[in-house]
């Protein structure tokens, strides 16, 4: 039986494998009012939330923190990643929390860091070094400021780890810090993602563990697996996300900012999803890699299931958030002057929703272009029919028309899916169209600052 297939049945009748939680086992998210990027607001929140999920005790050692920075930018993508303000306040609550444990004062507390070891490590989007990223995201300040390593995962040392239950990944490889550690801290952005059914949250942040070539392997329709797949070895002890503003409707890069005022920490990733689907007011059985995951024993998908906890109501925060739209959609509905055809399979987290998102880029930083958009038929998948265009891109390695073609102008982009850095070259060598990432400083981060990055994988022996 066909992977698909199998889905389609195990989504029929997961529903009735639900079984209601204990009420006194329910896995707790804790929702807290936060108006603001100050860090020593935020840390007396994180620190209230480590302690009322009786985690103060278990946080020593090696710890690693893992953000979201899948790109940063000040122009084009100002909200795609977990601001550092938000890591200080984290930084701040771990710090204070270890001094009052053992006693120590602030500077008793330097003196003996070495054994309390903190890594904020990622991976950044395909085709972009971690580094710059980091700059961009004003996280070497936050190196300054507190004993920290900044870790980019394709340049670190590296772990291989098989995995017992992985359905796409038999095996990944990725930081050793993401691996030898004693906790392991969770930090998303919450987001809307048109490429993993309008969420990123907890789950979805550790793509950011696979370095290029892995993290782009089956990145289609198989993705809700793959995701599921890396919580084997991305299972946090302690999740807190930064929804003090979120990031909706548009590409996962460039979308807008949306003031939340909003903090959720949780220890299970699942029932973390879920509330946040439900503050996004998405249905999580509709959500790919939750249903996944629930299938997989990992937890359940009822807000029932969930007890909730702070000093904000689910409710109060969905009235905010009652006119935002995730922008998840078919790609063919996006834009009246590019014409899409289907093929099979429509991926989502393939070349449907790897060109919904380019297109987004486009809508969200340059309304001006999106308006005046040139006429384009874009084929995507087995196509069972003939075409007749005056422009047609045709998309994605396993792209095929059965029929016949006729058009003017044909081009061809490769890739399973493409990088999004891909589309932004060749759609303007081919189709004149330039994106609003097509700037100077992110040309040099994109190809000279790789280099840079591959060269010093070169020399250190990380490749």
């Amino acid at each position: 039986m066909e992977n698909r297939q199998r889905q389609k049945l195990f989504d029929l009748f997961l529903p009735l494998c639900y079984k209601p939680f204990p009420m006194d086992k329910r896995p707790l998210v804790i929702l807290r009012r936060c108006e603001s990027y100050d860090p020593e607001l935020i840390s007396n929140i994180i620190r209230q939330g480590i302690e009322q999920l009786d985690l103060v005790a278990r946080i020593k050692g090696r710890i690693t923190i893992k953000p979201n920075v899948v790109m940063a930018h000040p122009e084009v993508a100002p909200s795609a990643y977990t601001r550092p303000e938000f890591l200080d306040g984290l930084l701040r609550a771990i710090e204070s929390m270890r001094l009052v444990r053992e006693g120590l004062s602030s500077e008793q507390g330097k003196e003996t860091g070495r054994d309390f070891l903190i890594s904020i490590a990622e991976k950044c989007g395909a085709g972009l070094p971690t580094t710059r990223m980091f700059r961009h995201a004003g996280y070497y300040r936050l190196k300054r400021e507190h004993a920290i390593r900044l870790v980019a995962i394709e340049e670190a040392r590296k772990r291989t780890i098989r995995l017992e239950k992985g359905v796409i990944h038999k095996k990944i490889t990725t930081a050793r810090e993401m691996v030898e550690r004693d906790f392991f801290i969770a930090a998303p952005k919450l987001k809307t993602n048109v490429l993993s059914h309008g969420l990123t949250a907890a789950l979805k942040l550790n793509m950011g563990l696979l370095c290029d070539r892995e993290r782009m392997w089956n990145h289609n329709f198989n993705l809700d697996e793959k995701i599921v797949d890396l919580l084997e070895v991305g299972y946090p002890d302690f999740i807190v996300t930064d929804a003090i503003e979120i990031a909706c409707g548009g590409n996962q890069l460039t979308e807008w900012g949306f003031p939340l005022g909003l903090i959720i920490m949780a220890k299970d990733p699942l029932a973390h999803d879920v509330v946040c689907s439900h503050v996004l007011h998405l249905n999580p059985e509709q959500i790919g890699h939750l249903r996944a995951a629930a299938r997989r024993g990992y937890g359940s998908l009822r807000l029932e299931d969930v007890e909730l906890g702070g000093d904000i109501l689910l409710e109060e925060i969905r009235e905010k958030t009652k006119n935002l739209v995730t922008g998840f959609i078919r790609v063919e509905e996006a834009h009246k002057n590019i014409r899409v055809l289907n093929g099979e399979p429509y991926c989502t987290g393939g070349c449907q929703g790897v060109f919904l998102d380019w297109l987004y880029m486009i809508r969200d930083r340059k309304p001006g272009l999106w308006a005046r958009l040139p006429a384009w038929t874009v084929v995507i998948g087995k196509y069972p029919g003939s075409i007749e265009a005056r422009r047609l891109l045709i998309l994605g390695d396993c792209t095929e028309v059965q029929g016949k073609i006729r058009a003017r102008k044909k081009r061809r982009i490769r890739g399973c899916p493409p990088k999004h850095k891909t589309l932004v070259l060749w759609l303007l060598l081919k189709a004149g169209i330039v994106n609003p990432l097509f700037r100077l400083d992110l040309i040099l981060d994109a190809y000279f600052f790789l280099f840079l990055s591959w060269v010093r994988r070169v020399l250190k022996g990380r490749l």
